[in-house]
């Protein structure tokens, strides 16, 4: 199995102080999840169909500032999905690309890791990851505090935040 597919088998994790700060950008959709139109989400004012699409955003955010934040030890967490199922796959594939060589990984060492190393190297990859996505979570969090009608007012919050 290639690296990047053994990469995507891994489920990220994030603070679950976040959870209900998720869910007023994304749409809880059930078994339908990711299905709504972009009329259907227009109207219930949300910026993402799923939860992984936020968290996607998130990571992009925190790399984008260089901010990682690494998640305390003993926190509560929660999972996502596998990196597999997230689409587009193209911007998975860019968050990975990112993480990579954001975090100085030797990619032919790594081809030359026994099964215990690489392991520990791929949960390495997913901490960095999660710390990406926690710091970018930080950021949105912190707007949304600083001013509460940012991410109402302004129909391009998202967009706007990854340009200050």
């Amino acid at each position: 199995m290639s690296l990047l597919n053994q990469i995507k088998t891994r489920s990220p994790e994030y603070d679950e102080k976040y959870y209900d700060f998720i869910l007023k950008f994304t749409l809880e959709q059930g078994a339908k999840m990711g299905t709504s139109s972009e009329q259907e989400k227009w109207e219930l004012g949300k910026y993402f169909s799923t939860r992984y699409e936020m968290y996607m955003y998130a990571t992009l955010l925190g790399l984008k500032r260089d901010y990682p934040l690494p998640i305390e030890g003993g926190i509560k967490k929660r999972k996502f999905i596998e990196l597999n199922s997230w689409k587009p796959e193209q911007i998975t594939d860019y968050i990975i690309m990112s993480i990579l060589a954001k975090g100085n990984y030797d990619l032919f060492d790594l081809e030359d890791l026994n099964e215990t190393e690489l392991d520990r190297k791929l949960t390495q990859i997913k901490f960095d990851i999660e710390s990406y996505a926690n710091g970018g979570f930080d950021i949105i969090y912190s707007k949304a505090e600083e001013d509460e009608n940012y991410f109402i007012e302004n129909e391009n919050s998202f967009l706007d935040l990854l340009d200050e």
